[in-house]
């Protein structure tokens, strides 16, 4: 997803000024404040990043209905950490309470997944990768390319040291939501497989 950043103010924005500003743009403008600087998402998503989300969400959701039913996975939300009220990011894809409400920013999060696009740069999602992770309820922060076959697993149990996984048949394991998959399945229906016959079932 491409990010766009707003003119840059001399000053940070403070989350009031910030909210007041994003209620008040189209809908079809998604903005997030990282560190007190404002961005703007709005190109469309490629549709390999959305088939590497889509994939993701329904291995996760699975997971969830037997082993977290109290939990639920929603995609481009927004997110907020206590800790950094100048941080409100929107996230691909989070593992949240089932029961959301009017909910605008969740402070309650349990997973955060980013899939990379050609705009991000290393700093933007090392910065909201960090930034994640210092939420008291995070377990889990993914990062997975969509240029090729690359998933990042940062987990909170290995004290945020991150992994990489890059062979197709790699397993990631998820214990405390229940969740195992291979890359492959994370990249299924996109041209970064070798071939169709190589993606597994769903």
């Amino acid at each position: 997803m491409n990010h766009h950043s707003s003119a840059r103010a001399k000053d940070r924005w403070d989350p009031a000024r910030f909210r007041e500003m994003a209620l008040s743009r189209p809908r079809e403008e998604r903005w997030q404040l990282i560190d007190g600087e404002p961005f703007v998402m709005m190109s469309p998503a490629t549709g390999k990043h959305q088939r590497i989300a889509a994939n993701l969400d329904r291995k996760l959701t699975a997971a969830l209905e037997t082993s977290r039913p109290e939990l639920d996975v929603l995609r481009e939300i927004g997110l907020a950490v206590a800790a950094h009220p100048d941080f409100l990011p929107i996230v691909d894809l989070a593992i949240v309470p089932l029961e959301v409400g009017d909910t605008l920013y969740f402070e309650e999060f349990y997973l955060a997944a980013e899939i990379l696009s050609p705009s991000n740069t290393i700093e933007h999602i090392s910065r909201k990768r960090e930034r994640y992770s210092q939420a008291p309820t995070c377990l889990y922060v993914l990062i997975l390319s969509q240029t090729d076959l690359a998933v990042e697993v940062w987990s909170r149990s290995d004290d945020w040291r991150g992994r990489v996984f890059r062979s197709p048949d790699d397993r990631i394991e998820l214990p405390e939501f229940g969740f195992s998959c291979t890359v492959r399945d994370l990249y299924r229906g996109t041209p970064l497989l070798d071939s169709p016959s190589s993606e597994s079932e769903v």
